[in-house]
């Protein structure tokens, strides 16, 4: 009980903005709990960001173009733009077109080059975009996707780190692939998705299933073409794998849904 609740506070130390300023044991109970509640760390974000758009769209005339803005501003701030980082070091290491080394160097480099800029840039103009596009057709309408999406790409994540080798002999993904209990996050994982395909299937979500194939299909695509140019998996790339996950999958919904 101790181990889960110490890893739930460190989910939002270390995947969120939300200040939690209390000394946590990192061990390996609590670090694979963290990872495990890595779903719920966006489940409860998407929660908070969908109370916003509900209270907005019934109280007030917000216009869909700012709500969207405001979506993603929002999402930004509840992560403290953790992803969003791995997003830049990733874009910026990937368009140097160097060897895997160099590439490895340059996460590791605190400067943004200007691929990382036109990348994040691009990144965020298109997430606007298409929750745009989704409010017009209600703005309510996306609140669901709005709860879930985070949690499903979260999940996409942990799938990833869970099945992928690390990158480099040291770092935070190193280290804590090292110290996670990979059969306990794999349980972990399995009760999550087993909870949510059943309150899916109770509330008639069956659209969720679908994203649900689309994130398993991009995980495997980003586990070749990571092991590809990096050798594994980073912190960062752990992050940008977050970002671009959201994406997906809400031009999924705008597109086949």
């Amino acid at each position: 009980m101790k181990n889960s609740l110490s890893g739930f506070l460190l989910a939002w130390q270390f995947f969120s903005a939300v200040p939690i300023k209390k000394q946590l044991d990192m061990n390996a109970k609590s670090v694979t709990w963290m990872y495990g509640f890595l779903p719920i760390v966006g489940l409860l974000i998407g929660s908070i960001i969908s109370s916003g758009v509900f209270i907005l769209s019934r109280y007030s005339e917000v216009t869909e173009l700012l709500l969207a803005i405001l979506i993603v501003i929002g999402l930004i701030v509840l992560t403290g733009g953790l992803h969003l980082d791995g997003w830049i070091d990733m874009s910026d290491a990937f368009f140097s077109y160097g060897e895997k080394e160099k590439r490895l160097e340059i996460l590791d480099d605190p400067r943004t080059g200007a691929f990382g800029v036109l990348s994040v840039f691009g990144l965020l103009v298109l997430k606007i975009g298409v929750i745009y596009e989704m409010l017009t057709y209600g703005q309510l309408a996306i609140v669901p996707y709005l709860i879930f999406i985070p949690f499903i790409a979260r999940m996409g994540m942990l799938l990833y780190f869970v099945t992928m080798q690390p990158a480099k002999e040291k770092g935070l993904a190193a280290y804590f692939k090292g110290v996670v209990i990979r059969n306990k996050l794999v349980f972990l994982i399995v009760f999550q998705s087993i909870l949510a395909f059943v309150s899916w299937f109770y509330i008639g979500a069956f659209s969720l299933f679908i994203l649900v194939v689309v994130m398993m299909v991009a995980v495997v695509f980003y586990r070749n073409w990571s092991r590809k140019h990096f050798g594994g998996v980073t912190g960062d790339l752990l992050g940008a794998l977050g970002e671009g996950l959201e994406v997906v999958l809400w031009l999924t919904i705008l597109l086949c849904i």
